[in-house]
């Protein structure tokens, strides 16, 4: 199932994957009635609908064509950092966030995580137990959609617990999520995080030991 999340809203589709944007689409694609129909129903719920919507009756070729043509890709990489039955949460504007960034150049999307957990807390002695699943978000930059995808890795530091908020990228606090907080935390933050990666956070912060 690929999920995709624009502001408070979500378009779903079950039948498609994120493996099938990797996959070159044949040109002949674009000058279908199909691709028209799909791109013209995903550029109306970006830019006028506030409602969720799913669809599941179009190839996936299609759909695939159709997000390629309207999105640039800005690949991201985040973690999920263990300390004993705890994570390590951040404050970015104002919102409750996980740290996470832009993958660079040459950079594989474990090396980000690692890099942008180490730059946006400052903790430090990292390591990944494993990768948890994507999320995928889009916004409206420069007049150009754009399609954020970040890939999330469980990890976890084995150095003492001392954060320190990396404030040029608005960062105001770096904080641990336990079973006092984490219910607030995930009313609060994005929706993407919340609605997949919830049962991930809630099985660390609510384990027993």
């Amino acid at each position: 199932m690929y999920r995709l999340f624009c502001n408070n809203k979500t378009l779903i589709c079950r039948n498609f994957f994120e493996q099938y944007l990797d996959v070159n689409v044949n040109d002949d694609v674009y000058s279908t009635q199909a691709f028209d129909n799909t791109f013209d129903r995903v550029k109306k719920w970006l830019e006028e609908s506030d409602e969720n919507i799913e669809i599941n009756d179009v190839d996936n070729d299609i759909l695939a064509a159709v997000i390629k043509k309207i999105f640039r890709f800005a690949p991201a990489a985040g973690g999920l950092v263990l300390i004993n039955n705890a994570i390590a949460a951040i404050e970015r504007n104002g919102i409750p966030d996980l740290p996470k960034g832009h993958i660079e150049k040459n950079e594989s999307p474990d090396e980000a995580a690692l890099r942008e957990v180490r730059e946006e807390t400052a903790l430090s002695n990292l390591s990944i137990i494993k990768q948890l699943p994507s999320t995928f978000h889009c916004y409206l930059l420069n007049n150009q959609w754009t399609l954020k995808k970040t890939s999330w890795f469980l990890m976890k530091s084995d150095d003492e617990f001392k954060p320190k908020p990396q404030e040029e990228e608005g960062i105001s606090k770096v904080y641990l999520l336990n079973k006092d907080n984490v219910n607030e935390f995930l009313q609060k933050t994005y929706s993407s995080i919340r609605l997949s990666l919830e049962n991930e956070i809630l099985d660390v912060v609510m384990a027993k030991g």
